[in-house]
Protein backbone atom coordinates (compact mmCIF):
# COMPACT_ATOMS: atom_id res chain seq x y z
CA UNK A 1 0.00 0.00 0.00
CA UNK A 2 1.76 3.15 -1.24
CA UNK A 3 0.92 6.32 0.65
CA UNK A 4 0.77 9.63 -1.16
CA UNK A 5 1.19 13.05 0.40
CA UNK A 6 -2.23 14.04 -0.96
CA UNK A 7 -3.84 10.87 0.47
CA UNK A 8 -2.44 11.62 3.91
CA UNK A 9 -3.53 15.27 3.63
CA UNK A 10 -7.07 14.21 2.72
CA UNK A 11 -7.16 11.84 5.72
CA UNK A 12 -6.02 14.64 8.02
CA UNK A 13 -8.60 17.11 6.70
CA UNK A 14 -11.35 14.49 6.86
CA UNK A 15 -10.56 13.68 10.51
CA UNK A 16 -10.42 17.39 11.39
CA UNK A 17 -13.74 17.99 9.65
CA UNK A 18 -15.46 15.10 11.43
CA UNK A 19 -14.35 16.08 14.94
CA UNK A 20 -15.28 19.23 16.88
CA UNK A 21 -13.35 18.73 20.13
CA UNK A 22 -9.70 18.14 20.81
CA UNK A 23 -7.55 17.61 23.87
CA UNK A 24 -4.50 19.83 24.22
CA UNK A 25 -1.53 19.26 26.44
CA UNK A 26 0.56 22.14 27.74
CA UNK A 27 3.51 22.29 30.14
CA UNK A 28 3.25 23.78 33.64
CA UNK A 29 6.05 25.96 35.07
CA UNK A 30 7.13 22.87 37.06
CA UNK A 31 7.51 20.92 33.80
CA UNK A 32 4.44 18.75 34.32
CA UNK A 33 1.85 18.08 31.61
CA UNK A 34 -1.57 19.68 31.82
CA UNK A 35 -4.49 18.67 29.59
CA UNK A 36 -7.58 20.58 28.50
CA UNK A 37 -10.41 19.93 26.07
CA UNK A 38 -11.71 22.62 23.71
CA UNK A 39 -13.68 23.15 20.53
CA UNK A 40 -11.42 23.90 17.59
CA UNK A 41 -11.48 25.16 14.03
CA UNK A 42 -8.79 24.84 11.40
CA UNK A 43 -7.54 26.29 8.14
CA UNK A 44 -6.51 24.45 4.98
CA UNK A 45 -2.93 25.39 5.93
CA UNK A 46 -3.34 23.20 9.03
CA UNK A 47 -3.49 26.07 11.50
CA UNK A 48 -5.74 25.12 14.39
CA UNK A 49 -7.64 27.69 16.44
CA UNK A 50 -9.45 27.57 19.75
CA UNK A 51 -11.19 30.17 21.87
CA UNK A 52 -10.25 30.45 25.53
CA UNK A 53 -9.79 32.78 28.47
CA UNK A 54 -6.21 34.06 28.90
CA UNK A 55 -6.38 33.40 32.66
CA UNK A 56 -7.15 29.70 32.19
CA UNK A 57 -4.33 27.40 33.28
CA UNK A 58 -3.62 26.07 29.79
CA UNK A 59 -3.38 29.63 28.39
CA UNK A 60 -1.13 30.75 31.25
CA UNK A 61 1.05 27.70 30.54
CA UNK A 62 1.22 28.67 26.85
CA UNK A 63 2.22 32.24 27.73
CA UNK A 64 5.31 30.78 29.47
CA UNK A 65 6.00 27.83 27.16
CA UNK A 66 4.45 27.72 23.68
CA UNK A 67 4.90 23.93 23.30
CA UNK A 68 1.65 22.08 22.72
CA UNK A 69 0.41 18.65 21.76
CA UNK A 70 -3.13 17.77 20.72
CA UNK A 71 -5.18 14.63 20.09
CA UNK A 72 -8.18 14.59 17.79
CA UNK A 73 -10.40 11.53 17.55
CA UNK A 74 -14.00 10.45 17.86
CA UNK A 75 -14.76 8.91 21.23
CA UNK A 76 -17.66 7.06 19.56
CA UNK A 77 -15.23 4.72 17.77
CA UNK A 78 -15.63 1.06 18.67
CA UNK A 79 -12.53 -0.89 19.62
CA UNK A 80 -13.15 -3.36 16.76
CA UNK A 81 -13.64 -0.64 14.11
CA UNK A 82 -10.81 0.71 11.99
CA UNK A 83 -8.99 3.31 14.07
CA UNK A 84 -8.96 6.98 13.13
CA UNK A 85 -7.32 9.95 14.81
CA UNK A 86 -4.55 12.53 14.90
CA UNK A 87 -1.79 13.61 17.21
CA UNK A 88 -0.39 17.08 16.55
CA UNK A 89 2.75 18.72 17.93
CA UNK A 90 3.78 22.34 17.66
CA UNK A 91 3.58 25.74 19.26
CA UNK A 92 0.66 27.91 20.25
CA UNK A 93 0.09 31.58 20.99
CA UNK A 94 -2.71 34.08 21.39
CA UNK A 95 -3.66 35.80 18.13
CA UNK A 96 -3.95 39.52 17.48
CA UNK A 97 -4.67 41.85 14.58
CA UNK A 98 -5.16 40.16 11.21
CA UNK A 99 -4.38 36.73 12.71
CA UNK A 100 -7.21 37.17 15.24
CA UNK A 101 -9.58 38.22 12.45
CA UNK A 102 -8.65 35.12 10.44
CA UNK A 103 -9.11 32.92 13.51
CA UNK A 104 -12.56 34.39 14.12
CA UNK A 105 -13.54 33.96 10.45
CA UNK A 106 -12.54 30.28 10.46
CA UNK A 107 -14.21 29.69 13.85
CA UNK A 108 -17.44 31.38 12.74
CA UNK A 109 -17.52 29.21 9.61
CA UNK A 110 -17.16 26.01 11.64
CA UNK A 111 -19.49 27.06 14.47
CA UNK A 112 -22.46 29.00 13.04
CA UNK A 113 -23.78 29.67 16.57
CA UNK A 114 -20.65 31.64 17.51
CA UNK A 115 -21.86 35.08 16.27
CA UNK A 116 -25.14 34.74 18.18
CA UNK A 117 -23.26 33.73 21.34
CA UNK A 118 -20.87 36.67 20.96
CA UNK A 119 -23.72 39.12 20.33
CA UNK A 120 -25.56 37.85 23.44
CA UNK A 121 -22.69 38.66 25.81
CA UNK A 122 -23.43 41.24 28.45
CA UNK A 123 -20.78 43.79 29.48
CA UNK A 124 -19.86 41.88 32.62
CA UNK A 125 -19.57 38.47 30.91
CA UNK A 126 -16.15 36.82 30.91
CA UNK A 127 -16.72 35.89 27.28
CA UNK A 128 -15.57 39.39 26.30
CA UNK A 129 -12.12 38.48 27.60
CA UNK A 130 -11.81 35.27 25.54
CA UNK A 131 -9.11 35.26 22.87
CA UNK A 132 -8.34 33.08 19.90
CA UNK A 133 -5.22 30.95 20.08
CA UNK A 134 -3.47 29.52 17.03
CA UNK A 135 -1.58 26.25 16.96
CA UNK A 136 1.21 26.14 14.40
CA UNK A 137 1.60 22.43 13.71
CA UNK A 138 5.21 21.27 13.28
CA UNK A 139 4.58 17.53 13.10
CA UNK A 140 1.67 15.15 12.97
CA UNK A 141 0.90 11.48 13.53
CA UNK A 142 -2.06 10.11 11.56
CA UNK A 143 -4.04 6.91 12.08
CA UNK A 144 -6.70 6.31 9.44
CA UNK A 145 -6.89 2.56 9.02
CA UNK A 146 -9.75 2.62 6.50
CA UNK A 147 -7.80 4.85 4.11
CA UNK A 148 -4.11 4.43 4.93
CA UNK A 149 -3.93 0.81 6.02
CA UNK A 150 -4.40 -1.43 9.04
CA UNK A 151 -2.14 -0.41 11.96
CA UNK A 152 -0.38 2.19 9.77
CA UNK A 153 0.72 5.29 11.66
CA UNK A 154 1.95 8.04 9.38
CA UNK A 155 4.34 10.55 10.94
CA UNK A 156 5.13 13.70 9.04
CA UNK A 157 6.64 17.13 9.43
CA UNK A 158 4.36 19.99 8.47
CA UNK A 159 5.89 22.74 6.37
CA UNK A 160 3.88 25.95 6.32
CA UNK A 161 4.71 29.07 4.34
CA UNK A 162 4.15 32.18 6.46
Amino acid sequence: NVLSEEGVRQSVLSILDATLLFSISTVTPEGRPYINTAYFSYSDALELYFLSHPASLHCRNLARNASIAATIFSSAQQWTDPGRGLQLFGTCAVTSGAAAEEAERVYRKRFPGYPKWKASLKNEDLGHEYRFYRIDVASIKVLDESNLGDAVFVRASVAVDR
